[in-house]
């Protein structure tokens, strides 16, 4: 199992001393205003060491105070707190395509409670980590309290590296309960949205763990949209893209196979990843 040091990614980004919340909110509060600015270049999250956890139950309850919503990543262990702060693309990306698949849903006149919306819901893991996401769903018929089966990550500039720990974050403390995860990087100046789905897979077995051993991520496709070029184009692992170049699979999404004929995959058209793409930009 991936340590909190590997997930944390410490060693790539070493963290800065937490002082005071104060000192905090006023990091936070530059960021989102650099970001805002359109100044993305800047890396979107702030990592921090040595806060006890009574320093991030006070984080906690006082985020309101921080001057931009934010999503927390915690590890308990070595005390470390990770803060992503959200940009206008950023929101847009995941709350838009979510929207998309829910439209999809709808279609297959799958009730509600199959597919309910969690999204930025904390989860906790066996070490005591926990972490928000940008978006996720669950089937309460199957897990009515339990993890997610679809997560979606998103985020802006140099953050592929964060993105990925995400990913394995999700499978690693979710046991493999998370099923999917759709990973969302949007270059702001380049007009380029590049799109990692996973689901999971175990380890190898040995003798001493005969069914494998920890869950990690395992990626299934790369799609990379270009707005920037006339006419925009999408590729799909770095070959030009076929009619539907997305696919979310059904029993990973709802934990259970599809009835058919009305229950299939959830796919997305070039045209509707263009449309979605292009309003992320606007």
């Amino acid at each position: 199992m991936l340590s909190s040091s590997e997930l944390a990614l410490t060693s790539l980004y070493p963290p800065t001393d937490f002082t005071s919340f104060q000192a905090l909110k006023d990091a936070v509060t530059a960021k989102a205003t650099s970001l805002r600015r359109g100044e993305h270049h800047q890396y979107q999250y702030i990592s921090l060491k040595h806060v006890a956890r009574r320093d991030f139950e006070g984080i906690e309850a006082n985020r309101q105070e921080l001057g931009s919503v934010v999503r927390l990543t915690y590890f308990p262990d070595i005390q470390n707190l990770i803060i992503k702060v959200p940009t206008r693309e950023h929101e847009i990306a995941h709350t838009n395509i979510g929207q998309f698949i829910t439209r999809k849903v709808d279609r297959m006149n799958i009730p509600f409670v199959e597919f309910v919306a969690l999204g930025a819901t904390k989860y906790t893991g066996p070490t005591s980590s926990s972490k928000e996401c940008d978006s996720s769903w669950t089937n309460t018929l199957l897990r009515p309290r339990g993890w997610p089966y679809m997560v979606i990550e998103a985020g802006v500039s140099e953050s592929m590296p964060r993105l990925w720990a995400d990913a394995a974050w999700w499978f690693v403390n979710s046991n493999g309960a998370v099923r999917l995860v759709l990973l969302i990087k949007i270059d702001v100046q380049r007009k380029m949205i590049t799109m990692e789905k996973y689901d999971r897979t175990r380890g190898p077995t040995t003798r001493s763990n005969p069914q494998g051993g920890p869950w990690r991520p395992r990626k299934l496709t790369t799609v990379t949209i270009n707005q920037q070029v006339n006419p925009a184009n999408i590729q799909v692992d770095g070959r030009n893209a076929t009619s539907r170049p997305l696919t979310l699979e059904f029993e990973l999404v709802f934990g259970r196979p599809p009835n058919p004929p009305l229950e299939s995959d959830i796919t997305f058209t070039n045209t509707e990843l263009l449309e979605w793409s292009r309003v992320v930009f606007l």
